[in-house]
C-alpha cells in the first residue's frame, strides 16, 4: 500500500515548491474520500455513512404545518418544520446534509441521501442557485423545504433524463453539520482554488489539530507541512479562497475528517477536529472539473 511519504516524495518531483525546505511531522493523513453522489444539487461529495435519521423523516414535511414559512424574491419558498438548535449555515458555507429531492409537479423522487441513510458534505457555492438562497440561516438539527423554480434549479434545460425541462423542485432537507471557518489574519499571497468546484492544491501550512475536547493531536511548530490533494476534506473545502500569509481557524465535521485508502494516519478517525492553520505556500494545480 502506497505510503503518504511516497505520496508526498513523488508529488513534490513532479512540482517543486521553490525555496521551501519542507518535513513531514507524524506521518499523518486522513480525509472522506470525495466520491460523487447523484444528487443534482450541484452533485456535492458524499460524506461517511451515517446512522439513520429517522424513517421516512422528510414525510414530516409532507403530513405537518411549517412552523414558518416565507418566499424570496423569484419564487423560492422556504417552510421550516424543525428550528434547528445547532450551529448555523452561513451563506455560501460548507454543510453537511441529509436530503430529499421531488419534482413539484408529480412528486417524483429524483434522489435521496435519506434513503440511501448517508449525509453529503458540499460547499453552498457549488450548488443550485436554490440550495445557496435557501439553506444559509438554517441551524443544525433543523429541517426545511425548500420549493424552488426551475429558474433558480437546472432552468429551461432541466438535466435529461432525470430532470425534465423547465422543472420546479422540491427538497427536504436536514442539516446534520457545519463546516466552521475564522479569519484570524488575513493573507496577501496567492489564492487556494475553490475545492468545491473541483479544483485541487497543494497547500503547505504549518498548524495545530485539536480533538473537540482540546486534546493536541498535532502541531508542526516552525515545521512546514505538505497536504496532499484530498488528504483531509473538510481542510480542502476550509482552505478555498485563502491567501498565502493568511492565518485561519477549522471547526472541521468528523464526516468531513477521514483517512483515504492508501494513506496512514495518526489522527483520530470519526472526530471533529479544530485546526488552527498558517497557509505558507500553495500550488493551484491544473485539470479542475
Amino acid at each position: 500500500m502506497r505510503t503518504r511519504l511516497a505520496a508526498v516524495s513523488a508529488i513534490l518531483a513532479a512540482l517543486t515548491l521553490a525555496g521551501l525546505a519542507v518535513s513531514q511531522p507524524g506521518g499523518g493523513g486522513g480525509a472522506a474520500g470525495a466520491k460523487p453522489s447523484t444528487a443534482p444539487a450541484g452533485q456535492p461529495a458524499a460524506a461517511a455513512p451515517a446512522q439513520p435519521a429517522g424513517p421516512k423523516k422528510w414525510e414530516i414535511a409532507a403530513d405537518a404545518k411549517p412552523v414558518e414559512r416565507r418566499e424570496l424574491e423569484g419564487g423560492l419558498i422556504i417552510e421550516d418544520f424543525v428550528v434547528g438548535t445547532g450551529v448555523e449555515a452561513k451563506d455560501m458555507g460548507t454543510v453537511v446534509a441529509f436530503y430529499h429531492g421531488t419534482l413539484k409537479s408529480d412528486g417524483k423522487v429524483f434522489d435521496s441521501a435519506f434513503e440511501r441513510n448517508e449525509p453529503a458534505a458540499f460547499p453552498l457555492r457549488g450548488v443550485i442557485a436554490g440550495w445557496q438562497k435557501g439553506v444559509p440561516g438554517m441551524k443544525v438539527g433543523g429541517l426545511r423545504r425548500l420549493t424552488v423554480p426551475f429558474a433558480m434549479a437546472y432552468g429551461e434545460q432541466g438535466r435529461p433524463p432525470v430532470i425534465p425541462a423547465k422543472a420546479d423542485l422540491v427538497f427536504v432537507i436536514e442539516l446534520v453539520d457545519v463546516l466552521q471557518a475564522e479569519d484570524l489574519k488575513p493573507g496577501t499571497g496567492a489564492e487556494c482554488g475553490d475545492a468545491g468546484g473541483g479544483s485541487q492544491f497543494i497547500a503547505v501550512t504549518k498548524h495545530t489539530i485539536k480533538t473537540k475536547d482540546g486534546k493536541e493531536i498535532e502541531n508542526t511548530g516552525d515545521n512546514l507541512y505538505v497536504w496532499l490533494p484530498g488528504e483531509l476534506m473538510g481542510l480542502d473545502m476550509g482552505l478555498a479562497g485563502m491567501k498565502v500569509g493568511g492565518k485561519r481557524k477549522l471547526v472541521i465535521p468528523a464526516t468531513m475528517a477521514r483517512t483515504p485508502p492508501g494513506l496512514i494516519s495518526a489522527r483520530p478517525a470519526g472526530q471533529d477536529l479544530i485546526m488552527e492553520v498558517e497557509l505558507v505556500a500553495v500550488r493551484n494545480l491544473p485539470g479542475g472539473r
